[in-house]
């Protein structure tokens, strides 16, 4: 349902983006900075780990500043509702994945991790990533040797209810389901950002289950399908009378 006049959203009436929403309408989605830092040291035996230096420990100095940061981040709180296994604090995650050394008796020449924040609508993404990466800057002047490279970045982005499109869309979850809609924050990044940008009015509704997305048992139920080819035709019929 968006227009197509040469960029993205430029001249669209709206944005419905079929993810996996659990029932919800996503209206809202977290913005993401995904860094991979690396800590290098000098390998040595470990009967002669004083002439090497030990990159692991030296990654445990970068994580505590980093552990600094997180505890104030994740004092902040989003006005946007939530699903009932999420909470309305901002994120940052520590080692999602980890990695370094050669061997159990070598000291580490090199360690690396991950680090994924996830930012809410009210932040701003270049103030959240001069912070991130000014600790890491911190760290390097204090004569550890580290480096860093951004995995992913994305924006935040939302968009009221009160849309036309939001309007129709709650409208026909309503006749097709019977049930209330109701409009939730995605924890994480959707493709509704791009649109959203341009002013566009973008939402996500789709059959399936959040909780089992990406993982090995991952399903739809049929039903949810045929529930959704009617909310989609419905939504599409409304918007496009107007």
């Amino acid at each position: 349902m968006a227009g197509s006049a040469g960029a993205i959203g430029r001249g669209g009436i709206g944005m419905l983006l079929a993810e996996p929403t659990s029932g919800t309408l996503w209206n809202a989605n977290r913005g993401a900075i995904s860094l991979r830092v690396r800590v290098h040291g000098k390998s040595a035996h470990v009967g002669l780990q004083h002439k090497g230096e030990n990159a692991f420990e030296r990654m445990h100095r970068v994580v505590e500043r980093l552990q600094e940061l997180k505890r104030e981040v994740e004092q902040r709180i989003t006005n946007f509702n939530v699903g009932a296994e999420q909470t309305r604090n901002s994120i940052l995650m520590l080692g999602g994945q980890t990695g370094g050394g050669a061997n159990f008796n070598v000291v580490p020449e090199e360690c690396w991790f991950t680090v994924d924040r996830r930012i809410n609508p009210e932040e701003n993404l270049e103030e959240e990533r001069a912070k991130l990466i000014g600790v890491l800057e911190n760290c390097k002047r204090e004569g550890i040797p580290v480096e860093w490279e951004i995995l992913q970045e994305g924006r935040s982005s939302s968009c009221r209810k009160e849309e036309p499109l939001g309007e129709a869309l709650a409208r026909s979850v309503r006749r097709v389901t019977g049930e209330p809609p109701r409009f939730e924050m995605c924890p994480g990044l959707l493709e509704t950002r791009f649109y959203a940008e341009q002013g566009v009015s973008a939402y996500a509704y789709g059959p399936g289950l959040l909780s089992v997305a990406h993982g090995p048992k991952e399903y739809v139920d049929l039903r949810r399908v045929t529930d959704c080819a009617a909310i989609y035709a419905l939504t599409g019929m409304e918007m496009l009378k107007k």
